[in-house]
């Protein structure tokens, strides 16, 4: 039999925690920590992941010492993402760091350290008996009057309005039904903290709308499509420019003026390709959006051999068209982002075609082709990022444990970064495996900021940047993502992230219109339906987030996100018995598989 609680503590900490393990086995409560039972030639790391998993709850024994434990901080972080409910135990008043405070935002604490101990203790169990930890029939839970919490020391400052915040409405599916969400406010700006911004006030604006292909159609050719993202990428570099993308106008290509209207652009970019008998012409236009004259055009007649060329040639040709003046090193540092390789270079278009799906089937794919494009050009550096991001996002949607997953991510990232640590993709991958997996913010930080910093429009920079700020309340989260849709304004995985941070900031209603955009912008997109049910629950409109819910879990096949919003919403409207039955079926398939977090990536 499996144990139903795991203890998760310091060692520092082993002799005030031990005598109380004690009185919870005296209780009938079967718990696991390390003291004992991990075998001697099993591995560690396996037995905790599998301890987790097993578990009903992780009780926290809250200490300074365990706070600054990266061994708890990682195991709370796993039962979090697996959507197990935490028991926070304080045995000290202390501060809960930034890098467990968005697991434990807002929910019910226990404290045994002031004089009501054995009220604390009392409450203790029936904190666990609630979530659904069997306890001896023969004691008596009385509730507690005053040692149960809602968590005081996570912000040092609140503000006197209760806004509310979900911080991964699955992950308090179980405690839902007894605990009561409390929300805490905004913290002050601070003073040192600079928001990156992707261009200045006098820095010109253009849209890149893909090219066409206009050659002879191939199933593998990917030679169009990367035109638009390598070129983007490469404008993105130049100073004083900021580089929207203008991929739902590709049927629209011709209508410079209302892509000008759109998107607050300056000017287009736009072409097409034609790739046959290894011969490959490009023809590219830069057009002035409000008098619809061209700029320029040019036509590129090469060897399809010479395509790297011919895209270093553009984005320079572009660059001057708008007068804008580029460095002796622009294009040193275009160079260095290409393979050497065209057949690679392909492999790793369709790998980001793929990625960029975030299913499972299609990210185990994308490894195969960056793998693939990697054999053909082992110094492509965007190859090794590839195979990260799909390791990164195959943890955070579920289809991988990250205690797998994230550290081969950054291994790909480090080799990466030795071939070319100027690729903003890199660090801003990197960034997100500190703040995802290794709850490392300020080193997250920094590798956002330097990711921002080589390309101002990085579109997964900022909107990954948002997340990290919004887990510390900063209302500088706002901006970030704003800069974010602004690059990309179609953006269902943008726009998801959007209502996240409106949420937090208590703007609600401004979080229903964000959420309602979310679906017309992708309705087949999975997390689409979840955006109005956290709106909603936040809301006390209860019944409402139920029939979303139960309308995605139909269409999505009764995934267990969905269940597990059901259960939740089950708890917090009083119908407790229908929740318990849920919960008995989360915890049949929490068994099998790892469940994905619930946030945007």
């Amino acid at each position: 039999m499996s144990a139903e609680i795991f203890i998760s503590y310091a060692r520092a900490d082993r002799d005030r925690v031990l005598p109380i393990a004690e009185r919870l086995r005296e209780a009938g409560v079967t718990y696991w920590l390390d003291e004992g039972n991990i075998q001697g030639a099993t591995l560690w790391g396996k037995e905790i992941v599998e301890a987790i998993r097993n578990a009903k709850v992780l009780v926290l024994f809250a200490t300074e010492a365990s706070f600054n434990s990266k061994n708890v901080a990682k195991e709370v972080a796993i039962a979090s993402e697996w959507e197990k409910p935490i028991l926070p135990v304080y045995l000290e008043r202390v501060q809960v760091p930034d890098t467990l405070h968005y697991q434990l935002a807002g929910i019910q604490h226990v404290e045994i350290f002031a004089e009501q101990e054995e009220e604390a203790f009392n409450g203790m169990l029936g904190a666990l008996q609630n979530i659904g930890v069997a306890i001896n029939e023969n004691i008596e839970i009385k509730p507690p009057s005053v040692a149960a919490h809602h968590a005081p020391f996570i912000l040092k400052k609140q503000t006197k309005s209760k806004k509310t915040l979900i911080v991964g409405l699955a992950t308090l599916a179980i405690i839902g039904l007894t605990l009561s969400l409390k929300f805490p406010g905004t913290t002050e700006k601070k003073d040192d903290s600079t928001k990156i911004s992707p261009v200045n006030g006098s820095a010109k604006r253009i849209a890149l709308v893909p090219f066409r292909n206009i050659g002879p159609q191939q199933e593998d050719s990917f030679l169009a499509e990367g035109m638009h993202e390598e070129i983007d990428a490469m404008l993105s570099m130049a100073p004083n420019l900021m580089v929207k993308d203008g991929s739902r106008f590709k049927a629209q290509a011709n209508d410079a003026g209302a892509i000008g209207k759109a998107l607050q652009v300056e000017a287009i970019v736009t072409g097409s390709v034609r790739q046959a008998a290894g011969q490959l012409r490009v023809i590219v236009k830069l057009v002035d959006t409000r008098t619809e004259a061209n700029l320029w055009t040019k036509t590129f007649d090469k060897k399809e051999g010479d395509v790297f060329a011919i895209q270093r040639e553009i984005a320079q040709s572009v660059a001057e068209g708008l007068c804008i003046e580029l460095d002796a090193g622009y294009e040193t540092r275009l160079a260095k982002r290409q393979p050497d390789n065209l057949e690679a270079y392909n492999l790793y278009l369709k790998g980001r075609a793929l990625w960029n799906t975030r299913t499972k089937e299609n990210m185990t794919a994308a490894i195969a082709d960056f793998e693939l494009a990697l054999a053909k050009d082992p110094g492509f550096a965007l190859a090794h990022v590839g195979i990260a991001d799909c390791h990164s996002m195959l943890a955070h949607y579920g289809h991988s444990p990250s205690i797998i997953a994230y550290p081969k991510a950054k291994k790909e990232l480090q080799a990466a970064l030795k071939l070319n640590s100027g690729i903003s993709e890199a660090h801003s991958s990197l960034g997100w495996v500190y703040y995802d997996y290794d709850l490392d913010w300020e080193n997250g930080k920094r590798a956002f900021e330097e990711a921002l910093r080589i390309n101002p429009s990085n579109p997964e920079a900022n909107r990954w940047y948002s997340q990290l700020l919004i887990a510390n309340y900063d209302p500088k989260a706002l901006e970030q993502i704003d800069t974010a849709l602004t690059l990309n304004p179609t953006s269902p995985i943008n726009k998801n992230v959007q209502v996240r941070i409106l949420n937090a900031f208590g703007k609600l209603d401004d979080a229903l219109k964000a959420a309602e955009k979310v679906n017309e912008s992708d309705p087949a997109y999975f997390l689409s339906p979840y955006a109005k049910i956290e709106v909603l629950t936040l809301q006390n409109k209860y019944d409402e987030a139920l029939q979303v819910a139960d309308a995605a879990a139909i269409r999505f096949g009764n995934h267990p996100t969905y269940i597990t919003a059901k259960g939740m919403l089950l708890g917090l409207a009083g119908k407790h018995d229908e929740a318990r039955a849920i919960i008995q079926n989360l915890e049949q398939i929490s068994s099998e598989r790892p469940s994905p977090s619930i946030i945007s990536a």
